[in-house]
């Protein structure tokens, strides 16, 4: 053991800790000690609150971006500098942040996660998937759309990750007979995959970012209900799904005439899956018309979390097993955002992004560009935290088409195994036995940046036509 008196006898300790730790890990505590330490307050005229909030920011980017720790360690330590270092410099209850990290959007996911488990655990899932596929008809076309199309429903409404590993469960047994070298092969495994991205922007758990930029609206009364969402989200949807299956097909031809589903013996309809359809039919309607009698989307997603585990369906072992980082990671970005804009962070820097001179159609496309930039290096969620709280005061524009357009920007970001969970798992799947090696990562790159490109202009274009009929003013 080191001389404790001896401070040159701790150097090799030291240096060995250094080398040894992540250089995101060190980046952050360089960013705490600036913060900490005032250096930030006079060249940028920050008040005390708002650089500590810069600083918790900056480590919060370092850790995300870098990943040197898991996601949702990050949020907890977000949270945990708000209550030790923020709060006291803004004379707040911690109570401030603590509610924003358990809120109603956190109910929300929660409430979907649990809908998902009881899909899953009673077969439902893969009884829908297989009843919409068999009605679709046998060309490889067909298929593929179906394919898609049922990929992005199911993600709709469970996470993309659950959807997409369903769907490619089902796709190793219409792949059986498929030559390894045939289009359709790496045509459906991407349709899958792209499908299963894009399919959470419909509703707002469909994907992390819907929900995180939904909190700001609702924060200001400036959020859509849930079917009005699904009003600004589905033609966006329809559009990018077309899109996909036509770069696909021309990308990837096949030589196939038809395609078969494989048999599979799927558990009997009994109570427990007339339960499920029950309660995600009254869960559906209450998300969808529970705000006209006073009912938060968090509120009523409790309702699949009471009678799934009430009734037994879902036991222990059920619960344990739910997402619960992705719930930390949203929760820790939510807080962040209350921190921005309760120390005044946000005004400041908003204030100093230069959007004089610029139309509403330029400051949306330039919010987009940047949530597809950001998502594409880090996950989408963590975009969404950091980017949400920088728009609120940023002049020239709508706030609801503004957040709105940057939550969708985020699930767009496609163009890498990497980028997202179904790329990486269609990638992977496509390495294994059953996809024969049928990937590439240039099979990915340009279809995925294709959709992302595309998919901006689309946006931006549906922003300014058809967002300002459904969003509230």
């Amino acid at each position: 053991m080191p001389n404790p008196a001896d401070p040159r006898a701790w150097m090799p300790v030291v240096l060995r800790l250094t080398w040894r730790t992540p250089p995101g890990v060190l980046f952050a505590f360089a960013a705490f000690v600036v913060a900490n330490e005032g250096w930030l307050a006079g060249p940028l005229h920050l008040s005390r609150p708002a650089e500590i909030t810069l600083g918790i920011v900056a480590i919060a980017a370092i850790l995300w971006i870098s990943e040197a720790v898991p996601l949702f360690v990050t949020s907890l330590l977000v949270l945990a500098l708000e209550l030790t270092w923020l709060a006291p410099s803004l004379h707040e209850r911690s109570t401030l942040f603590l509610n924003a990290f358990f809120s109603d959007v956190t109910l929300l996911f929660l409430g979907g996660f649990v809908l998902s488990a009881g899909l899953e655990r009673t077969g439902l899932d893969r009884r829908l998937a297989r009843a919409i596929l068999r009605r679709a008809g046998a060309t490889p076309t067909r298929v593929l759309l179906a394919t898609m199309a049922t990929t992005a429903l199911l993600s709709m409404w469970m996470s993309n990750t659950a959807a997409c590993a369903l769907m490619l469960g089902l796709a190793a047994s219409m792949l059986d007979d498929v030559p390894a070298d045939d289009g359709f092969r790496k045509a459906l495994l991407l349709g899958i995959a792209f499908a299963a991205n894009l399919g959470g922007i419909a509703t707002p758990i469909g994907s992390p970012p819907n929900a995180i930029l939904l909190r700001y609206l609702e924060a200001r009364d400036l959020a859509p209900s849930f079917a009005q969402w699904m009003l600004l989200a589905l033609p966006l949807l329809a559009i990018l799904l077309a899109l996909v299956l036509t770069l696909l097909s021309r990308r990837f031809p096949t030589k196939l005439e038809t395609v078969t589903l494989g048999d599979e013996a799927l558990p009997p309809i009994g109570r427990a899956q007339v339960l499920v359809l029950s309660v995600l039919l009254l869960t559906i309607v209450g998300w969808l018309f529970g705000g006209r009698v006073g009912l938060t989307s968090g509120t009523v997603a409790l309702l699949p979390v009471m009678a799934f585990f009430g009734t037994s369906l879902l036991r222990t072992e059920e619960l344990r097993a739910l997402p619960w980082d992705v719930l930390l990671l949203i929760g820790g970005g939510l807080a962040l955002g209350a921190a921005i804009d309760q120390s005044g962070l946000a005004t400041t820097l908003s204030s100093r992004i230069p959007t004089e001179g610029l139309s509403e159609i330029q400051i949306l496309a330039l919010a987009a560009i940047l949530a597809l930039l950001l998502s594409a290096i880090m996950s989408n969620t963590a975009a969404a935290n950091l980017l949400a709280p920088m728009m609120l005061g940023l002049a020239g524009v709508s706030l609801a088409p503004l957040l709105v357009v940057t939550a969708f920007a985020c699930s767009l970001a496609m163009p890498l195994p990497v980028s997202t969970p179904p790329n990486a798992m269609a990638f992977g799947f496509s390495q294994g036995p059953g996809g024969k090696g049928a990937l590439v990562a240039r099979d990915m790159v340009v279809p995925g940046t294709l959709v992302g490109v595309l998919g901006l202009a689309i946006l931006v274009a549906l922003a300014t036509l058809w967002f300002p009929v459904i969003l509230p003013h």
